[in-house]
């Protein structure tokens, strides 16, 4: 009896059970592109959040130094308005002492012109008349001819002299320009240093000066204005307490203080407790100088800029900087310093809130879409699993109960593969009743034709024919 040899091959069953299931593909698949949609749309949202917080703070910081340099522009508009009036009054006051003066010389003219007083006579008591008034501090006027000759000078040093090219303290040849205003306008007013009769150092002035035409005469006067000067330091010094102590009471983005710096680089006024030594170090120093660099020189304009100051206790050094001009004689600078990592701080707090948000959002969603995507694709791996049974010949109809009540086209096909299945099984059961029956009806013929090859041999032919003679002769 001879045996064929077989060769066992792995089932496919068996490799495709070593695969994942359709169902964890399918979660698997929903898991990557919820992670991909979810990580696409974090990053979108945090960079947009940080951006525009970050915008929002840098345009509040500008609401509030705006806010604060009108309030200092107020200050020093009235300090100018205070210089303005000042002088305005002390301008008025010179053409008020003036004014009698002009009737004076007039009647001494119309006694020249009479023929009551000669014409040295007239000139003589006129210019005696000029260089005798006295006003205000000691002031005094001054007569010159067209030619720039001092006649009538309370000056001893300067009777008599021809001072067309005398310059005042800053170079100014204020002489000459008096001759070209009252030539062109009869008079007007004048600005110079001038020193005063006590040989003090020379002082700021103004000079009222108009042409006494019947003569030919340019008469004028002045009055210092050191005083209105001083007036105005005196309050600026009372700004600068009043403005030193509001930035220190003034709180805003965190950090973030306010303060004046002069164009030399002095303060003026601050808002921080580190200011006044941190100025001190060469990276203060650089700072300041920076942003004088780039500060404005036209009131109403503000500049941004980043500089690297060490103008905190901690390592905080990178600084947001908007800077404005106050203008004027004054020209302060007004800086507002906020740290880049304040003014980033509330889109990095949103975008870290969002992110634990988004984290927890897509915990969830996976999860749902795990047990849904579970709920639609077990009846697949049932069905799958079921014609693996069907090929294996362990399939079990009731298997398939729950896939098949479902009323959808998976229910169909789970209804659809059982009755298939259930009639190959039954089937197969009719198969093999068959083939087992065949296989005896097989097995008995086989025996008959065996025993009959025996017995139709020679040899039992032979055994057969010795018998019956044995038999024959007992008998």
């Amino acid at each position: 009896m001879e045996t064929d040899d077989v060769v066992t091959a792995k089932p496919e069953s068996t490799r495709r059970q070593s695969r994942l299931t359709l169902s964890w593909r399918v979660s698997l698949l929903i898991a990557v592109l919820l992670v991909l949609s979810a990580i696409a749309s974090i990053l979108f949202a945090v960079h947009s959040i940080r951006n525009e917080l970050s915008q929002q703070s840098r345009e509040a910081v500008s609401n509030v130094h705006a806010s604060v340099s009108a309030a200092v522009q107020a200050e020093f508009d009235g300090i100018d308005l205070f210089r303005d009036q000042t002088l305005e009054r002390r301008k008025q006051s010179l053409r008020d002492v003036a004014a009698p003066l002009v009737v004076a010389l007039d009647e001494l003219y119309a006694s020249e012109k009479a023929g009551e007083l000669t014409k040295e006579q007239t000139r003589s008591r006129a210019l005696a008349l000029l260089t005798a008034v006295r006003f205000a501090d000691n002031d005094y006027f001054f007569t010159y001819d067209l030619d720039l000759t001092a006649i009538g000078h309370p000056d001893e040093r300067f009777q008599g002299r021809n001072l067309a090219d005398m310059q005042d303290a800053d170079g100014k040849y204020f002489i000459r320009e008096a001759r070209d205003l009252v030539l062109d306008h009869g008079s007007g007013y004048i600005d110079y240093r001038w020193e005063r009769l006590n040989g003090a150092e020379p002082s700021p002035k103004i000079g009222y000066v108009f042409l006494y035409e019947p003569w030919d005469w340019m008469i004028g006067t002045g009055v210092y204005v050191d005083d209105i000067e001083a007036e105005v330091d005196r309050q600026v010094e009372g700004i600068s307490r009043t403005l030193e102590q509001t930035f220190e009471e003034i709180s805003f983005s965190g950090d973030g203080f306010f303060f004046i710096v002069d164009r030399s680089g002095e303060i003026v006024a601050s808002g921080s407790p580190f200011l006044a030594s941190a100025i001190e170090t060469d990276a203060g120093q650089e700072a300041i100088a920076s942003i004088l660099a780039e500060a404005p020189v036209q009131p109403g304009v503000e500049v941004e800029q980043t500089v690297s100051a060490p103008w905190a206790s901690d390592d905080k050094t990178s600084w947001s900087v908007r800077t404005s001009t106050s203008g004027g004689d004054l020209d302060w600078v007004l800086v507002s310093a906020v740290s880049e990592e304040q003014l980033e701080a509330p889109g990095r707090d949103l975008a870290l809130q969002l992110t634990g948000l988004a984290l927890v959002v897509l915990l969830i969603g996976l999860a749902l879409g795990i047990l849904v995507s579970r709920r639609i694709t077990k009846p697949v791996d049932d069905i799958t699993k079921a014609a693996r049974d069907l090929a294996d010949g362990s399939f079990d109809p009731a298997s398939l109960d729950a896939a098949a009540r479902r009323s959808d086209e998976v229910g169909d096909l789970a209804r659809s593969f059982q009755a298939m299945g259930t009639e190959i099984v039954e089937r197969e059961r009719r198969l093999r009743e068959q083939v087992e029956k065949l296989s005896v009806q097989i097995d008995r013929a086989k025996v008959a034709a065996e025993v009959q090859e025996i017995t139709e041999s020679d040899y039992f032919q032979s055994l057969k024919a010795r018998s019956r003679e044995l038999r024959d002769r007992d008998d």
